[in-house]
């Protein structure tokens, strides 16, 4: 048992040294536009293991429509904007109510099945695409958010591997800690503290309190996740990267994280 961990983690270090250069000089160095062009191929990715996960769910799932809105819903959203978001919104959930309609059991649970697909449809590919935004305001924001969501996973790991022995949410995600929970927490906000004061030099009061958001809904947003896994009964959403899992299980928490820092400084800092 000792051995396959200490092999685990030998490659979660592997990957990652690979991983981070490369995601690195992507939000760096790339146009907007190609890099909502990343952004789009993991919405695409993440789709297919969300179908693939929830393949054995009770409630049936529209795939080709969530296909399609894993392109559509990013690319309206990036280059239309919200307001037509909304539009397509409408759109979608009027067609979700006609293929219920043409469905074998029109009748039956028709809030709860089209109510469960509108959701389907629309998670991924709108909660991703918060980060091609956040890349046209500055890429420095999306670094910012990217390092203090990946302290704050790296820490956890490493303190409640350490000192973990109270459990957090066991229904919910039963190898989370209430130690790792606060050592993500510490490490993640040395890391936002750090990066404001060498790179973004913003209010320091308002830094601190979008650095405690940013964690909390990377928290949720890593929870939410081990809640859907759970429920389909699988470890992990995918194979893609060796040690980490799958698309869904490295962007779960950016996913929710993303859009808590794009409207702070949309609505709050004017950006």
């Amino acid at each position: 048992m000792e051995s396959k961990k200490a092999k685990e983690m030998v490659m979660r270090i592997i990957v990652a040294a690979v991983l981070i250069p490369l995601a690195l000089l992507l939000i760096i160095k790339a146009h907007p536009h190609l890099f909502f062009t990343v952004v789009v191929v993991i919405s695409v990715l993440g789709t297919y293991e969300f179908i693939k996960i929830m393949k054995n769910d009770t409630l049936h799932l529209y795939v080709q429509l969530m296909w399609a809105s894993s392109v559509i819903v990013p690319a309206v959203i990036y280059f239309l904007g919200f307001e037509f978001f909304t539009a397509l919104s409408f759109v979608l959930l009027f067609i979700l109510f006609v293929l219920k309609m043409f469905s074998a059991n029109p009748t039956e649970k028709v809030m709860e099945e089209v109510s469960y697909n509108f959701v389907a449809v629309l998670f991924i590919p709108f909660l991703i695409t918060f980060l091609a935004l956040l890349k046209n305001i500055g890429y420095e924001w999306v670094l910012f958010l990217c390092f203090v969501v990946w302290a704050s996973d790296s820490f956890a790991y490493f303190a409640g591997v350490a000192f973990g022995s109270h459990k957090l949410i066991p229904k919910v995600s039963p190898g989370k800690s209430v130690e790792g929970l606060i050592g993500g927490t510490i490490g993640a906000a040395v890391v936002g503290v750090l990066f404001n004061y060498f790179i973004l030099h913003e209010n320091w009061i308002i830094m601190t309190v979008i650095i405690i958001e940013i964690i909390a809904a990377g928290v949720i947003g890593d929870l939410i996740e081990s809640m859907i896994k759970r429920s389909a009964k699988v470890k992990d959403s995918g194979t893609l990267f060796p040690g980490h899992g799958g698309v869904l299980d490295r962007f779960d928490s950016l996913m929710i994280a993303g859009p808590v820092l794009y409207f702070y400084l949309i609505y709050i800092a004017g950006k």
